[in-house]
C-alpha cells in the first residue's frame, strides 16, 4: 500500500466513531448533572467553607486534601473526560475530511484481492469482509487528490481510460506494475490531468470563435437569437463539465459570454449584415 497508494483504502468506522462520541457525551452529561447537584448542596450547606467552593477553587482544593473532596473529584473527573471527548471529536472531524476513494479504486482493490495470481484471498475471516460491499460509503483513502474533480476528468479517468486500456494500453509493457502484478497496468494521473487541461483549453478557445463564425453567416435575426440561447446554454454546460468553477463563477462567465454574443449580433445588424 505504501508503494501503490491507490490501494491504501481503509474503513473510517463511522458508526463506531459516532457511538464512541455519544458514549463520551452521555458520560459527560451525567458528570455535569452530578456536579450541579453537588454545587447546589454545597451552596445550601451550613458550612461556610463549602458555600465558597463554587467561587474559590484554591479553597476547594485545600479542603479536598483534608477529606472534603466530592466536588473537587468531580471536576477532576470531568477534566479528564473532557480531554478524551475533545480528542475524539477532533479525530472524528479530521477523519471526516479525508477523501473517499472512487468506486474504481475500491473495485480494483477488491479485484486484486480475489485474483488467484495476485491477492489470492489471503485474508482470514472476518478480516476478509473489511472491503465488502456492505461497507461501501465507510471507506477513506490515504492517497492525495492529484487530479481535478470535474466530471470530464472523472470520465476521462474512468470510462474513456477503460476504452483506451482495452484497445491499446494493455498491450504496452512499460506501464506494468511489478508489485501489484505483471498483468496490472499503471496510468499516471498527471498525464490524464494534462490531457484534460489540453482538451479544456482547446474548447475554451474554439467555442467563442465558432459561435461568432456561425452567427456571422446566419442572416435572420430570430434564428440568431435562438442560436444565442443555445450557444449560451452549451457554454454554461461546458464550464460545469470541464471545470471546478463555483456557481457564481459559471454565472458570471456565462453572462459575459452572452453579452459578447448580443453585442456582435447588434453590431452586425446595424451594419446591415443581418
Amino acid at each position: 500500500m505504501d508503494s501503490e497508494p491507490e490501494t491504501a483504502i481503509f474503513r473510517r468506522f463511522g458508526d463506531l466513531t459516532i457511538s464512541n462520541l455519544l458514549r463520551l457525551q452521555a458520560e459527560l452529561h451525567d458528570l455535569e448533572h452530578q456536579l450541579e447537584e453537588v454545587r447546589d448542596e454545597d451552596a445550601r450547606s451550613n458550612d461556610p467553607v463549602r458555600t465558597k467552593y463554587a467561587s474559590d477553587f484554591r479553597l476547594m482544593r485545600d479542603w479536598a486534601e483534608d477529606g472534603d473532596s466530592l466536588q473537587h473529584d468531580l471536576l477532576d473527573s470531568i477534566g479528564t473526560k473532557l480531554q478524551e471527548y475533545h480528542a475524539a471529536l477532533t479525530q472524528a472531524l479530521e477523519v471526516s475530511k479525508a477523501r473517499s476513494p472512487t468506486k474504481r479504486e475500491v473495485d480494483f482493490l477488491r479485484s486484486w484481492l480475489i485474483r488467484p495470481s495476485l491477492g489470492a484471498n489471503f485474508q482470514n475471516h472476518p478480516e476478509d469482509t473489511i472491503w465488502s460491499k456492505s461497507n461501501d460509503g465507510d471507506f477513506i483513502t490515504l492517497r492525495s487528490q492529484e487530479s481535478e474533480n470535474d466530471p470530464f476528468t472523472s470520465v476521462l479517468n474512468g470510462f474513456l481510460l477503460d476504452i483506451y486500456h482495452r484497445i491499446w494500453g494493455q498491450q504496452r509493457k512499460h506501464n506494468q506494475s511489478e508489485k501489484l502484478g505483471r498483468n496490472i497496468r499503471r496510468y499516471n494521473d498527471e498525464h490524464i490531468l494534462r490531457v484534460s487541461k489540453v482538451i479544456g483549453a482547446t474548447l475554451s478557445s474554439l467555442l467563442p470563435t465558432l459561435v461568432i463564425l456561425v452567427l456571422f453567416f446566419v442572416k435572420r435575426m430570430l434564428v440568431r437569437i435562438g442560436l444565442v440561447i443555445v450557444f449560451t446554454a452549451v457554454f454554461s454546460l461546458t464550464l460545469s463539465l470541464l471545470t471546478e468553477a463555483r456557481k457564481v463563477e459559471i454565472f458570471s462567465a456565462t453572462a459575459a459570454f452572452a453579452a459578447v454574443e448580443v453585442v456582435f449580433v447588434g453590431s452586425t445588424s446595424i451594419n446591415g449584415t443581418a
